[in-house]
């Protein structure tokens, strides 16, 4: 009797292998309920100015301007809030877009194709580089201001596609980096450490607080440097900058003529290699 038994689990466990390897080696899909909206026109085609514009479709189109582009950012780690980054799938052109909302990871993950409706968006050229949104109006200057999280959802429509960060991210030098071309987009520098100025001290620190961050130096074998920026928010903020070399994954962003990296999570930061 026990040469049955264990004859006849062998005999279940090789058709059960069978049926994991067979042609269809997919990861199964699971139900998603994403957007059949189609793109008919490309960011970089949006008539933005350094003022705040009210968006209109365009009369001779038929049916809404919609956009195509996939997240960047994450504001899974705390260091984005309330703003979401995007780039087109061939890199040529980055944005952002501002949100009244929070773990927006959850639905807009780095890798996620969204469709962007344009019709009532409001537009700007803000800090060389376009952002969407709504309005905001200070002493009656307007600004762009975060889409309502009531309504947001009407302008960004998640799709059911997610692509790996490797086929979004692109690969450059800190001198490559000080340029506009590169906002909002996912990049990656190799061969990098923090100034000897930064090692020691914390992501951030209240004594070293700028606009609610700190602000720390990263540089190359050149001696070619670029701010890193950490808010108080992330929640990698009170550990110490790690002195090694290596490589770190992020968002170019810009305030003024400063360009500054941004790290999502912790992870992004890969320095375990010797110091140069």
């Amino acid at each position: 009797m026990k040469t049955h038994y264990k004859y006849f689990i062998a005999l279940t466990v090789l058709a059960l292998c069978g049926c994991v390897n067979d042609d269809d080696y997919r990861t199964p899909t699971l139900d998603c309920d994403g957007t059949s909206l189609v793109k008919n026109m490309e960011p970089q085609a949006i008539p933005a100015t350094s003022s705040v514009q009210l968006y209109v479709d365009n009369p001779t189109t038929m049916g809404d301007d919609v956009i195509e582009a996939y997240v960047t950012s994450s504001d899974k780690g705390g260091n984005f809030y309330k703003t979401i980054s995007f780039q087109t799938l061939d890199a040529s052109f980055g944005f952002s877009v501002d949100v009244d909302v929070t773990s927006t990871f959850v639905n807009f993950e780095p890798g996620r194709k969204v469709l962007i409706k344009l019709n009532g968006l409001y537009t700007q050229m803000y800090n060389s580089s376009l952002n969407l949104g709504g309005i905001y109006l200070i002493n009656g200057y307007a600004t762009i201001g975060r889409l309502p999280e009531a309504d947001y959802l009407t302008y960004l429509n998640r799709s059911c596609t997610v692509i790996p960060e490797e086929s979004l991210v692109q690969h450059v030098t800190l001198a490559q980096l000080k340029n506009d071309s590169y906002l909002n987009k996912l990049v990656e520098v190799d061969n990098v450490q923090f100034t000897d100025a930064s090692v020691g001290h914390t992501y951030y620190e209240s004594s070293n607080d700028i606009g609610g961050a700190t602000n720390h130096l990263i540089t190359d074998v050149v001696g070619d440097t670029l701010i890193f920026r950490t808010t108080v928010q992330a929640d990698f903020s009170g550990n110490t900058v790690p002195n090694g070399n290596g490589k770190i994954r992020g968002i170019l962003t810009k305030y003024g003529n400063d360009y500054q990296f941004i790290a999502r999570t912790e992870d992004d930061i890969k320095l375990t290699n010797p110091r140069f």
